[in-house]
């Protein structure tokens, strides 16, 4: 998966490592599992591209990309964070069935969506068949995930990561079976399918999973796991849970504008080549999204205490961690780019092994942003954010309109590079006015506490003075 996928599954990552306070005694374990978890369902995703790309045509490989740019942002939209919303456990009186209700129901509204775009956008049937395949198997993940957050509100943090490991096993075998045997994308693609059907019947909607039951079956008529219909519940959860599906839209958005451009303006092949070579920049992303999580605290800490200077300096260090993965993927791109495409791929991927320490070059600086972000975050400039991801997609939509049919591949990186440039700049602007901003109103605050007790002391002084 590219680099500009990349940052969607840093989404999912958050949301996965988004544990409950007072968690169980086994919390070291779950969280191992989880780092396990991760690290082999993102492995299985670099696998299904490694897989395509060796078994396929570039020009399949780009009809796979181009489903994903479909797929995520309506995904993204219509899946409107219910598991944050379910697990940060502001609305424990709605029942799990009103959350699942509502993922069926929104779920079926994105491959609606999906096919609704292929059809306006006059795709052939092979393609749209794709497509829409793709969404099913995204439209299966979404419903796991609900399910992910029952079990993640109930501290069973090691059934989700083997529910990952599971689908992210058996959605590779899926692939490379069907598509070995049938040399057709969508045969692979469907076998993707197939294996996420069966981790969600066989295991994730099974009463042992939830500790409901021992014995497992595939179809649970559990009351607590079933889905429970109730509209106006629906319409509440859909208003308070909008706001944060648009918010992911744009980011994905931001991903899948790319993708757009090269299948339109340089064609299938290239958008194959594009997302096979741009998967090297997401591989710091997991690092990335780690520290960034680890450090979160102390910079909500910090910032709330006051203390902008280790805030600051924290921030600083995580910057630098930033560029110099960009920059160490630069130098060994420089290096060996050439011969780790030829293995990882194929050789003709290897011939746009100049592309490489561009895409690293991107890489570092949406590195640096993701770090800001953080630090935005932990601050609670969340409607700032917003307003970055707005402007990030209109500096890419615009950059990619003229480079892209100019400079082909070349000119996608620069408008990559441009857009995240734009976000990270707007982001040092936003937290160093905050700082500042900070910094002024503590400073008034000791000199009101000052006079305060200048006062107290001087009227204490005059009433010494009179023998009160």
């Amino acid at each position: 998966m590219p680099l500009y996928m990349s940052l969607i599954m840093s989404t999912e990552a958050q949301s996965v490592f988004a544990m409950r306070q007072g968690a169980r005694p086994s919390l070291r374990s779950d969280f191992s599992w989880m780092f396990a978890g991760n690290a082999i369902y993102a492995s299985g995703q670099f696998a299904t591209l490694m897989l395509l790309a060796k078994l396929l045509r570039p020009e399949l490989v780009g009809q796979y990309a181009l489903g994903l740019a479909i797929v995520y942002p309506v995904s993204n939209l219509t899946n409107l964070q219910l598991r944050a919303i379910m697990t940060s456990g502001t609305r424990q009186q709605i029942h799990f069935g009103h959350y699942l209700s509502l993922r069926l129901l929104t779920t079926s509204l994105a491959l609606v969506i999906i096919f609704a775009i292929t059809q306006f956008l006059g795709y052939p049937w092979e393609l749209t068949a794709v497509v829409l395949m793709v969404g099913m198997a995204y439209a299966i993940e979404s419903i796991s995930d609900v399910y992910y957050a029952r079990l993640q509100l109930n501290d069973r943090m090691a059934e989700i990561s083997k529910s990952l490991i599971a689908r992210a096993l058996l959605s590779v075998l899926g692939l490379a079976v069907a598509t070995y045997v049938s040399g057709n994308l969508l045969w692979g693609v469907a076998g993707i399918v197939l294996a996420r059907v069966i981790v969600l019947f066989g295991y994730d909607i099974c009463e042992r999973t939830h500790g409901l039951g021992a014995q497992s079956k595939w179809c649970s008529r559990n009351e607590a796991l079933t889905p429970r219909l109730d509209l106006a519940m629906e319409r509440e959860l859909l208003w308070v849970s909008l706001p944060l599906g648009i918010v992911v839209l744009l980011a994905a958005l931001n991903s899948s504008i790319p993708s757009y451009f090269i299948k339109h303006a340089l064609g299938e092949r290239d958008l194959g080549m594009f997302a096979a070579i741009g998967f090297a920049a997401s591989v710091g992303n997991m690092a990335v999204v780690s520290l960034g999580q680890s450090a979160f605290t102390r910079l909500a800490r910090s910032y709330a205490i006051g203390n902008l200077v280790a805030f600051g300096s924290l921030l600083s260090k995580l910057l630098a961690f930033g560029a110099m993965i960009g920059l160490s993927g630069m130098t060994i791109s420089k290096l060996a780019g050439r011969e780790i495409l030829t293995i990882l791929f194929r050789p003709e991927y290897a011939d746009r092994a100049d592309l490489l320490p561009w895409i690293m070059a991107v890489g570092g600086v949406v590195y640096m942003a993701q770090f800001l972000g953080f630090g935005l975050t932990a601050a609670g400039f969340y409607n700032s954010q917003v307003v970055l991801n707005i402007f990030s997609n209109l500096s890419l939509l615009v950059a990619c309109y003229w480079l892209v049919a100019r400079q082909g591949l070349l000119g996608v990186i620069f408008a990559m590079l441009i857009a995240a440039i734009v976000q990270l700049a707007a982001s040092i602007i936003i937290l160093v006015a905050a700082m500042r901003t900070h910094t002024h109103k503590s400073a008034e605050g000791v000199e009101l506490a000052r006079r305060h007790i200048g006062l107290n002391l001087f009227h204490g002084n005059g009433k010494a003075m009179r023998g009160d």
